[in-house]
C-alpha cells in the first residue's frame, strides 16, 4: 500500500510541477509589472543601503532572501526565518530526486551571521527548511533553531538536541494560550499555531505530523512534511526597566511564510494588552486565494505601520538575486489590492527582489 501511495504521490507531483512551468511562461513579467508600484518602495533593489554589518541603535533591517525567508537585524541582534538558498530545480522535483542543501550558493548569498541569534521556521516542506542544517553550522555556537515538533524530529539526525526548540507547547492556538520564547535578551518570539493553504484542488502535500526523531535526513520533495504550520511575532527589545519590571521593545514584527485563513495564525487576543504597536507584518502571498479572509483579517487585526510580501517568486529557478520571476498564478495586483483595501493609506507596502532590503527607523 505504500507504494501504490508513493507512485501516486509522484505522478501528482510530476502534473503538479509539469504544470507549473508551463504555466510559467508568459504571465511572470506581466503580474509582476502591473502591481500598483506607485506605492511599492525597494520594488527591484538588491543593494544594502546600509549594509546590514552597520545597522544603527534606531534601526530594523530586513531583508527578503527568497522563497518565504526574510533576514532580521537591529544592532547587536539578527533572527534569521525560513532560510532557502538552494532552490532545487524541476527535474529534481519531478523525478522526486533526493534533495540537499548547495552549499556554494549558500556560502555566496548568506547574510552576515555574526550576530545571529536563532533560526525560526514556519513548517517543515523543504523550501523552508532543507537549508537549515548548513546554516545553523554557519552561525555562532549559541544560536538554536525554534521550530514545531516535526521540524524538529526532521532534523535529529544532523542538528543536536541541545540546538533544537520545540514550539508546539508554547504555541498560541484555540486550545493554548501561549507564551514568549526567549532567544536571547535581546530578542524574544511568540510563535502561533497558523495553517497550510492548499497547493491545488484544497490538498496541501506533504503535510504528515512527525511524533519521532527520524534517523536520517528527508529524501524527495514529498519527504519534507510540513507539520504544524506557525506563524510569529518578534519582539526586537531594548534593556529591560527593572525598576518598573517591564521589558522595553524597540521594534515587533509579525511573520507568516504561508498564506493562512484568519484567524488561524493570527496572534492571540492578549497580545494587544501591552499596547506595542506592529511595527513590520511580514505576510506570504503564494495560494492566498486559496484561504479564507486573508490578508484582510490578520491585517485589520494587526494594523501593522510596515508590510513586506514574501513568497512571490519561482523558487526552483536558480537563486540569482534580484533576477526572480514570478509563481505562476499568482495574481500580485489583486493581493496588493486587497491589502489596500484594508490598511490605512499611510502603511507602506514593500514588495522587494529576492536579495532586497528595506530599513526601518524610529
Amino acid at each position: 500500500m505504500n507504494d501504490v501511495l508513493r507512485k501516486v504521490g509522484m505522478a501528482v507531483s510530476a502534473v503538479v510541477v509539469a504544470s507549473v512551468f508551463l504555466c510559467s511562461v508568459n504571465v511572470n513579467a506581466q503580474t509582476f509589472i502591473e502591481a500598483d508600484i506607485s506605492i511599492i518602495k525597494n520594488r527591484n533593489s538588491s543593494v544594502d543601503n546600509p549594509p546590514a554589518e552597520r545597522v544603527e541603535s534606531d534601526q530594523l533591517y530586513v531583508r527578503f532572501t527568497g522563497a518565504g525567508g526574510v533576514y532580521l537585524a537591529t544592532q547587536g541582534v539578527a533572527l534569521m526565518a525560513d532560510p532557502f538558498f538552494s532552490n532545487p530545480g524541476l527535474g529534481d522535483l519531478m523525478l522526486l530526486n533526493d534533495l540537499r542543501p548547495d552549499e556554494t550558493v549558500i556560502d555566496q548569498w548568506l547574510p552576515p551571521t555574526e550576530n545571529v541569534a536563532g533560526i525560526i521556521v514556519g513548517h517543515g516542506h523543504y523550501d523552508h527548511l532543507m537549508d537549515v542544517p548548513a546554516i545553523l553550522s554557519r552561525l555562532p555556537a549559541e544560536a538554536k533553531l525554534f521550530a514545531s515538533q516535526t521540524s524538529n524530529h526532521m532534523l535529529a539526525a544532523s542538528i543536536p538536541e541541545a540546538r533544537r526548540v520545540d514550539l508546539n507547547s508554547s504555541m498560541a492556538s484555540a486550545t493554548q494560550r501561549g507564551e514568549w520564547v526567549q532567544v536571547n535578551s535581546k530578542m524574544r518570539i511568540l510563535p502561533i499555531e497558523a495553517e497550510h493553504s492548499p497547493h491545488v484542488a484544497g490538498i496541501v502535500f506533504a503535510n504528515a505530523v512527525l511524533a519521532e526523531d527520524s534517523t536520517s535526513l528527508p529524501g524527495d520533495a514529498l519527504d519534507w512534511q510540513s507539520g504544524t504550520t506557525l506563524s510569529y511575532v518578534i519582539d526586537f527589545l531594548e534593556d529591560a526597566d527593572a525598576e518598573k519590571d517591564k521589558v522595553n521593545v524597540q521594534y515587533r514584527v509579525f511573520f507568516q511564510s504561508s498564506s493562512s485563513g484568519y484567524p488561524l495564525g493570527a496572534p492571540p487576543a492578549w497580545l494587544s494588552d501591552d499596547g506595542v504597536p506592529v511595527d513590520l507584518a511580514i505576510l506570504c502571498m503564494a495560494n492566498f486565494d486559496s484561504v479564507d479572509n486573508y490578508p484582510g483579517g490578520v491585517l485589520n487585526q494587526l494594523k501593522p505601520q510596515n508590510i513586506l510580501l514574501t513568497h512571490w517568486e519561482a523558487f526552483w529557478e536558480p537563486y540569482t538575486p534580484n533576477e526572480a520571476t514570478v509563481l505562476p498564478g499568482l495574481n500580485i495586483a489583486e493581493f496588493i489590492a486587497q491589502v489596500k483595501q484594508t490598511v490605512s493609506e499611510n502603511t507602506a507596502i514593500y514588495l522587494p527582489q529576492r536579495g532586497g532590503a528595506i530599513t526601518l527607523e524610529k
